[in-house]
């Protein structure tokens, strides 16, 4: 039970700031935070902007979400929103709320604020090599060089940005959202050098000699292969090196016909890149059924609405060449996609019972990592960089640190941010001479407590309703799906949010001394003290 002894909370006004917790003397308060803060990877206050915007107050929900994140219109957009997937909202029986959908919305509809440059601490006279500019190293060139060091970003490819540029289609992420956090980070003093890989360009022990310290967030680009007879013939691409020459204006001639095997994001990103440029007959096959494919549900409706075929649990078994150029696959049936440990294991029939023709066949099965020019032991099991799993320090180079897809495998945006910052941590205080492992719970050493309570007879507005999105027939490459809310649209959906966290007492040690209640920013706390001491 939380308690309300001396100090009263309107949950409609709060919005999980934490100042009064920050300014209590007496040690009284702790901030119970909402479900969404705590499954948010950057542990973002999601409840705190959406209140805001409840309130009407918007500006100052965009700078609530700026505190946390400076890719506002990045995330908004491509997110995985593990805070919804824990919204209370649903167990009032009407679906989550919108967090990542508001989040665009604040960062389109204030980008002065979403977008703006943090003040830079004093410069340390620390220089920093980040090697790679995908969401990882983005996030910690943002940090690192708001702390006041030098930074210098590496990245192999002619352009800065790493997957968000090249692997994600602008009908999902806009290249203009990249280039405007790339100019946001330049404008900060960061430096980025393209068009520079490890192994090539340069040496990782030349540049860990340069710089006081390296960061490796290089992610795990390398497309994975099928491993079977006839994946070497003409006509037969990988899924990221398609959608790279997607953004490149290079795409090949893929005929009439795509077959595209893999049932996650990437696969459906292909296929309905393929059926937007025109391409009339576009299949999926995976191993998995309908309801496990790995991709994003709203990105298989796409898919359907889109023409796109999909054939649930087939693995093929070999590509064959077939009449007029085209391309056989020959397809068995998957019983099983895991084992019982839960370990990716396909059991295919021993027999082939369906096969398919295509003009062209593209792979989008995953990625692994692929480091040339990294010393082999910087690697640990799986191959990927082996690092402190606490500080994302390199086991092979004290100077160096690795985060991202590199360290995990393949993994979302958001987490990759959260990486990248946790690493530019590390190599703060290890410029600064400091340890690396204390105060890394954020939770602990912020005081913060994960129970919470909700009312849901709070609950109040529509169900959760379908985003916003272009009419099918408009639907071109470049154009976004999804649609921003509009300013009344966003309010309604902010309105829907519980309110679950909140500050309150747990000591009892009141003192009636009211910086808590004077510093409250929108009002809404009171102390409950006697009126002849009021």
């Amino acid at each position: 039970m939380i308690s309300d002894l001396n100090i009263y909370v309107n949950r409609d006004l709060c919005y999980a700031c934490g100042i009064c917790v920050d300014r209590c003397i007496l040690d009284n308060l702790r901030l119970h935070l909402a479900p969404c803060r705590t499954a948010c990877p950057l542990h973002m206050n999601c409840q705190g902007y959406v209140r805001l915007i409840a309130q009407g107050k918007e500006k100052e929900a965009a700078a609530e979400m700026r505190k946390y994140l400076p890719f506002g219109g990045i995330l908004g957009r491509v997110c995985h929103h593990p805070c919804e997937g824990v919204c209370e909202r649903t167990r009032a029986g009407d679906g989550a709320v919108h967090i990542r959908a508001l989040k665009r919305y604040l960062a389109d509809a204030f980008p002065e604020i979403a977008g703006s440059p943090p003040k830079i601490k004093e410069n340390s006279g620390k220089t920093v090599a980040i090697v790679g500019s995908g969401p990882s190293g983005l996030m910690a060139a943002h940090d690192l060089r708001a702390y006041g060091h030098n930074v210098t970003v590496f990245e192999a490819a002619s352009e800065p940005g790493g997957l968000l540029r090249w692997a994600i289609p602008s009908f999902r992420l806009p290249e203009r959202e990249v280039k405007q956090a790339i100019d946001m980070l330049e404008q900060m003093g960061i430096g980025f050098e393209t068009q520079k890989a490890l192994g090539m360009q340069m040496e990782l022990d030349d540049i860990a000699d340069r710089f006081d310290a390296v960061l490796l967030a290089f992610g795990a680009g390398a497309p994975l292969k099928l491993g079977i007879t006839g994946e070497d013939l003409e006509g037969i691409y990988q899924g990221l090196d398609l959608l790279k020459r997607s953004k490149q204006r290079d795409m090949p001639d893929l005929g009439r016909s795509v077959l595209v095997v893999g049932g996650g994001n990437c696969a459906v990103d292909v296929a309905l890149t393929c059926r937007k440029l025109g391409i009339p007959e576009v299949r999926m096959i995976c191993l998995e059924d309908r309801k496990d494919m790995p991709a994003f549900e709203t990105e298989l409706q796409e898919a359907q609405e889109e023409g796109v075929v999909i054939e649930n649990c087939w693995g093929p078994q070999r590509f064959i060449p077939a009449k007029d150029g085209r391309i056989g696959v020959e397809v068995a049936r998957c019983l099983s996609v895991f084992d019982d440990k839960g370990v990716f294991c396909p059991q295919l029939e021993d027999t082939c019972s369906l096969g398919f023709e295509a003009d062209s066949i593209v792979i989008a099965i995953g990625q692994k990592l692929a480091a040339d020019g990294v010393p082999a032991e910087y690697f640990g099991e799986g191959g990927l960089l082996a690092v402190d799993g606490l500080t994302f320090r390199s086991l092979a180079n004290r100077n160096v640190f690795c985060s991202g897809d590199a360290v995990t495998g393949s993994k979302s945006v958001v987490e990759a941010m959260a990486q990248g910052r946790e690493a530019a941590v590390s190599i703060d205080r290890f410029l600064y001479g400091e340890g690396l492992s204390w105060g890394r719970d954020f939770f602990a050493d912020n005081g913060f407590l994960e129970h919470y309570e909700v009312d849901l007879s709070r609950a109040k507005g529509p169900a959760r309703g379908e985003l916003p999105r272009c009419p099918v027939k408009e639907r071109t490459v470049d154009r976004e799906v999804e649609r921003v809310f509009t300013a009344q649209d966003a309010r309604k959906e902010a309105e829907r949010c519980l309110s679950c966290g909140r500050a309150a007492e747990v000591n009892q040690s009141c003192w009636f001394c009211l910086p808590c209640e004077i510093e409250c920013p929108v009002d809404a706390l009171e102390v409950k003290m006697p009126y002849l001491v009021r």
